[in-house]
């Protein structure tokens, strides 16, 4: 630190951004670029380090961290630098001979290929279902979440009472979150208990994963309104609500076999919750509430299974 400086956090703060001392430009250009591409070009990002690891490109990290610092520590120049490179927009596919070559993509043979972070698989299902609430800022929320009838240590109970109107769509940010109780359908989609502090995420990928997505109340309630969508905005025929409602969640228009499919599901489910009032008022309405007057219930639960399938196709949760 300067000699020149007074000891007190503002002198520290102007030594944590000084140009001569490249360690903090470092670090965060190697966060920013972990976010775009999945990992650092320093894999450890919380350790730069003789316990880390080195980088994998030393130089572009330093050019980096330079370009950041002279553009006055401007994140979103920088961000836009690296999402227009040519390493960013390659196609994610590979092929045997790039996998033999670079199996871990440590030499970014190909464009990343990773899962969004827990808080964006939920706010993803909502936001394409049209359920997502826009509203910043705030005290946090409580989503829905099962009820397990425990109690925390010397604690209140670890169940909560729903969140009303918006604020029960607002994003993963906003969610209530106690260390001793995460929210689980984000713990399952491995977002940190908050114990200590996590510049990185180790993903996994788990058969408790699938069952959130297509079990948890957050989702079957944003394929409920998915399903709603695609009856009232997308045609008049089945095949015009598949390409609208794979159009919404995906963003490309569907393959004539992937329509075909879709439309024989829903034609399928059709006939059985005609055949099963009970069941199909259920799947249509619960926890969504009522029908929209007029509509047919088999209708709606048929879609609902459709719009649920939709919202966990592989490609709505992956980076690509």
């Amino acid at each position: 630190m300067r000699e020149d400086l007074p000891r007190n956090r503002l002198a520290l703060a102007h030594w944590l951004v000084d140009d001569e001392n490249p360690l903090t430009a470092r670090v965060h250009a190697n966060r920013l670029w972990q976010q775009l591409f999945g990992s650092g070009i320093v894999p450890t990002s919380e350790e730069f380090g003789s316990q880390g690891e080195p980088p994998s490109h030393p130089e572009l990290l330093d050019w980096l961290a330079m370009e950041l610092q002279e553009s006055g520590w401007d994140q979103k120049a920088f961000l836009k630098k690296l999402v227009m490179s040519a390493t960013y927009q390659q196609a994610s596919m590979t092929t045997p001979e790039l996998l033999e070559k670079d199996p871990f993509n440590r030499f970014y043979a190909r464009a990343p290929r990773f899962r969004v972070s827990a808080e964006m698989v939920r706010d993803q299902a909502l936001f394409v279902s049209g359920l997502l609430s826009d509203k910043m800022h705030g005290k946090p929320v409580n989503p829905p979440q099962p009820n397990l009838g425990l109690k925390a240590a010397f604690g209140s109970a670890t169940d909560w009472k729903t969140s009303e109107g918006e604020d029960k769509f607002r994003r993963g940010l906003y969610t209530t979150w106690r260390r001793s109780s995460p929210y689980p359908s984000m713990a399952t989609f491995d977002a940190p208990n908050r114990e200590i502090c996590s510049s990185r995420r180790i993903r996994t990928n788990t058969p408790l994963q699938a069952l959130v997505t297509l079990n948890d109340p957050v989702y079957v309630e944003a394929a409920q309104a998915l399903a709603r969508k695609m009856v009232s905005s997308g045609g008049e025929t089945p095949e015009a609500k598949v390409r609208y409602g794979w159009r919404e969640v995906l963003l490309r228009e569907p393959s004539d076999d992937e329509v075909t499919r879709i439309t024989m599901l829903f034609e399928t489910l059709q006939t059985e919750f005609e055949a099963d009032a009970d069941k199909a008022k259920e799947m249509a309405t619960v926890p969504i509430g009522p029908e929209p007057k007029g509509a047919s219930v088999s209708d709606l639960a048929a879609w609902a299974v459709v719009g649920n399938v939709l919202l966990n196709l592989d490609e709505l949760f992956l980076k690509r």
